[in-house]
């Protein structure tokens, strides 16, 4: 007969792993990776390094470097129109009350302006990245127009209809609308927490965008996070 004491041992080790937190940071360092996906005029993704420049939608700023590490990731929009995507993260694997938690920098010279970036999600399928099953909503919070700045958000997952959460990055641009404009966005450390029982796609280890669907159907998300994970 099992001893009492072994088996209340168990039985808390069994709910300490089921609450279990898992962590992907990403920080473009593998000079590869850019985005999963996006939506609307987004452009240019790329995996850059050092100093970079580019337009406000009417003049010109510029980056002096990554926050952190060498590497970071450039996007644009071109022209001005909506709001564009990028798809930074993709969570699969989840259930009703499951907590996800995604912080990412942006750079940002432009305080209480654009253009400036903040944290969102939506609701896909797991199997497939383009898919889109409601918004998740986000953070009010915008980069702040210091520079590098965070910007981060929690979710309690609650859609039946869907099994993953897409992190995505939206891009604002001033003036919203303009047939001639552009502007362009620096990302840098991504860092997304869920519970160890889902899966946490970044593109570290996808060569390109259009790529990832067909990775996901062969891989099931698994074997795809290259970036540094750990857990508490």
């Amino acid at each position: 007969m099992l001893n009492r004491s072994f088996i209340a041992a168990l039985l808390a080790l069994s709910a300490a792993h089921a609450h279990a937190i898992q962590t992907v940071e990403y920080g473009w360092e593998d000079g590869r990776g850019t985005i999963l996906g996006g939506f609307g005029n987004l452009v240019d993704a790329s995996n850059v390094t050092g100093a970079q420049t580019g337009s406000t939608g009417s003049g010109s700023y510029g980056v002096p470097g990554a926050h952190s590490g060498d590497r970071f990731l450039h996007v644009a929009e071109a022209p001005h129109s909506g709001t564009p995507q990028a798809y930074l993260a993709m969570v699969g694997g989840l259930v009703s009350g499951d907590v996800v938690t995604a912080s990412f920098f942006g750079y940002d010279l432009s305080a209480g302006g654009s253009p400036s970036l903040r944290i969102w999600a939506h609701y896909a399928d797991s199997a497939d990245i383009a898919s889109y099953l409601g918004s998740a909503g986000g953070n009010d919070a915008f980069t702040d127009g210091s520079g590098w700045s965070e910007v981060g958000h929690q979710w309690t997952f609650d859609n039946a209809a869907a099994d993953a959460l897409v992190i995505e990055a939206r891009l604002y641009s001033s003036p919203a609308t303009d047939a001639t404009a552009r502007s362009d966005y620096w990302i840098d450390s991504l860092r997304v927490s869920a519970p160890d029982t889902a899966h946490i796609a970044t593109a570290a280890a996808v060569p390109e965008p259009r790529g990832y669907a067909m990775l996901l159907a062969g891989l099931g998300m698994i074997g795809l996070t290259a970036a540094r994970r750990s857990r508490r």
